[in-house]
């Protein structure tokens, strides 16, 4: 199968690449190809233009260049992995425009003329999330539910009911202590190697 990673961070050092880099290898590990999306590297727009905004609406097919890269990644996927931090409870506004500006209309889902909605994603198999709460601060069991409910939910969609979704996320302790934080690296690379 291949698998689509999303990357957003806006300094891709030490942990936060250290996550990128089990995610590629615990996916790689599983017999995947592997594609990887860089928000950041690509200068990605966060914000929806009026006109995107109006294709949007309208059913039309994605026209910029960005947005037609991302729908040719995103046909092929059958993983489909965010790799991020987490900031005040929830992903960075980057990755928050990746969803309104590339899982549009035609490409995650298609609009009918009575208004249903069917979904667009129905050879993702499998979605993965992979974060951290950056310290200082706390990762609440309510911003899991959240995620758990953003990227599985919402997702699940798309896809037709048909994904399983799988969180991976290290709190402040694992990000703030160096063995703490190798061991939940382990840890995600090996259950990223059991995603089939």
């Amino acid at each position: 199968m291949t698998a689509l990673v999303v990357f957003t961070h806006p300094k891709p050092d030490r942990f936060a690449r250290e996550l990128l880099d089990v995610t590629v290898a615990g996916l790689s590990a599983a017999g995947h190809d592997v594609d990887v999306i860089d928000l950041y590297r690509d200068n990605f727009d966060a914000a929806m233009s009026p006109g995107e905004w109006r294709a949007y609406t309208t059913a039309e097919a994605p026209t910029s260049a960005d947005q037609q890269a991302y729908a040719r990644l995103l046909a092929r996927a059958e993983v489909l992995a965010f790799v991020f931090p987490m900031w005040w409870s929830g992903p960075p506004s980057m990755l928050k425009g990746f969803f309104d500006r590339a899982l549009v209309p035609g490409v995650a889902f298609r609009l009918a003329d009575n208004g249903r909605v069917s979904p667009g994603l129905r050879h993702i198999r499998r979605v993965v999330v992979v974060t951290a709460a950056e310290p200082p601060g706390h990762f609440p069991q309510r911003s899991t539910r959240q995620l758990s409910h953003s990227f599985g939910r919402s997702l699940r969609r798309a896809t037709g009911w048909r994904t399983r979704t799988l969180v991976c996320w290290a709190g402040p302790g694992e990000t703030s202590n160096s063995e703490k934080r190798q061991r939940f690296l382990a840890r995600t690379r090996d259950r990223l190697a059991g995603v089939r």
